[in-house]
């Protein structure tokens, strides 16, 4: 079990298979982003090893991240066994491989997807992302759906004068396909230096917005959950808000990650941490590595809570594409 000085305990991770995306989002990638080299990236079997140690450690769920993880050609290899220890193996993706991958994903164990989808405007679609992918995006969602995922959601990182002129839009893609839409607040994590406060729409800032048309009614709150979500009294729809800035969820996270390069990092603010993939790489036996992924995580800081109590944001963070999604 991983418990950390605030009682926290980690039962979810989160583990990068590639650094590497198809994309080139205006606030995730910088215009020439500084890959780790092939041979830096975690091996198959390295990511096997890792996953049964963290199985030991008490992991109950696992999500796969990149970059974009469905550039990983032995994908399904890891999703395959990964399935056969976690309650629940999720992936979020960009989408646009979504469409040829979706069936053997789920073969192979895949029951949950999170779609990152920031427009429904297929040139500013363009524009944001650097590809012409909606309608790529959009079939593969499709495909996800006739697969029968558990769950699919759909992700949309709102920035002001961006696309938050389109939350009544997803609103009514989300009636329309069934998918959950959540709406996440523009976090640090860019690799252009282009966050701002000022550019945050906070999940209160859609709340009132989507109330000033409808009535909404609160959905009770899972413990550890990263959402909050609300029914549409006078459709039905559900979509979740993801206050990561202005209400963080720090008080009960219980979510570690894993890099690209087998980095493990308490906390998506984390700046550094221990090195698993040389640990195995050096010939560290499984307790070895599990003593220091304890010693990290006892330290874990109290999370970007901290930051806002202190009327602050951090200087520097690790940009995204490599943090893992």
């Amino acid at each position: 079990m991983l418990v950390d000085r605030f009682s926290r305990i980690a039962e979810k991770l989160r583990l990068s298979v590639t650094d590497r995306c198809n994309y080139r989002c205006t606030f995730c990638m910088p215009g020439n982003p500084d890959f780790i080299r092939e041979d830096e990236t975690l091996k198959l079997d390295e990511i096997e090893r890792i996953i049964s140690i963290f199985k030991s450690l008490g992991i109950k769920e696992l999500k796969l991240t990149g970059g974009e993880p469905l550039l990983r050609e032995d994908l399904d290899k890891i999703v395959n066994y990964a399935s056969g220890f976690f309650d629940e193996v999720s992936l979020t993706t960009n989408g646009y491989l979504l469409l040829e991958k979706a069936a053997s994903l789920r073969k192979s164990g895949l029951e949950r997807v999170n779609v990152s989808l920031h427009s429904l405007k297929d040139e500013r679609y363009r524009r944001i992302t650097g590809v012409k992918g909606l309608e790529k995006v959009l079939k593969g969602l499709d495909e996800a759906k006739q697969q029968g995922f558990k769950a699919i959601k759909v992700n949309v990182t709102l920035i002001k004068g961006l696309n938050d002129d389109e939350i009544f839009d997803f609103i009514s893609f989300s009636r329309n396909t069934g998918f959950t839409v959540r709406f996440l607040e523009y976090e640090p994590f860019d690799g252009n230096g282009g966050w701002s406060p000022n550019k945050v729409v906070t999940a209160g800032d859609v709340i009132k917005i989507v109330s000033e048309k409808y009535s909404l009614m609160p959905v009770e709150r899972s413990k550890h959950s990263t959402s909050m979500y609300f029914t549409i009294k006078e459709n039905g729809v559900k979509f979740g808000v993801i206050s990561s800035i202005s209400q963080p969820f720090c008080a009960d996270c219980n979510r570690v990650r894993v890099t690209s390069e087998g980095v493990f990092l308490p906390c998506m603010y984390s700046l550094k941490g221990i090195n698993i993939r040389d640990m195995i790489r050096e010939g560290k036996s499984d307790e070895e590595i599990k003593d220091a992924i304890r010693a990290s995580y006892t330290n874990k800081f109290e999370g970007i809570i901290k930051y806002v109590r202190e009327y602050k944001i951090p200087e520097k963070v690790i940009p995204m594409y490599k943090l893992g999604g």
